[in-house]
């Protein structure tokens, strides 16, 4: 009983200090232009039309690093802090969809079969 006590004793602070820690913008909220907008500045207008890009993600990992697997060389994988995931999806954006679909039904092929195309917004 005593030595697995012991070795609770020394195996959770080592494993406590082994987590990563989230960044502080995590949990803090942002500040919005409704309060108080009289005191600050408008947001910057630019020149730039907002545009519908699509992307292929493949996987989102929890727990494991996507260092110790080999990936296709048309996919990144990118830590997300907040979430404590990471996400691989391609390198590249498509402005059509159609391309979208063509890289995806080539990870298809190769393996990846979960693979599904996300949308995000980017300015031009």
């Amino acid at each position: 009983m005593k030595t697995i006590i012991v070795i609770l004793g020394l195996f959770i602070p080592f494993c406590m200090m082994s987590q990563e820690t989230r960044p502080s913008y995590c949990d803090e909220l942002p500040e919005t232009y409704e309060k108080g907008a009289s005191a600050r500045k408008a947001l910057p207008k630019f020149s730039t039309k907002a545009v519908k890009l699509y992307k292929v993600q493949v996987a989102i990992l929890r727990n494991t690093n996507p260092a110790n697997y080999p990936f296709h060389p048309k996919l990144v994988a990118r830590f997300r802090p907040c979430e404590q995931v990471w996400v691989v999806e391609s390198r590249d954006c498509f402005k059509n969809r159609k391309k979208a679909e063509q890289l995806k039904s080539e990870l298809k092929k190769k393996g990846y079969g979960g693979c599904y195309i996300t949308e995000i917004l980017g300015y031009e």
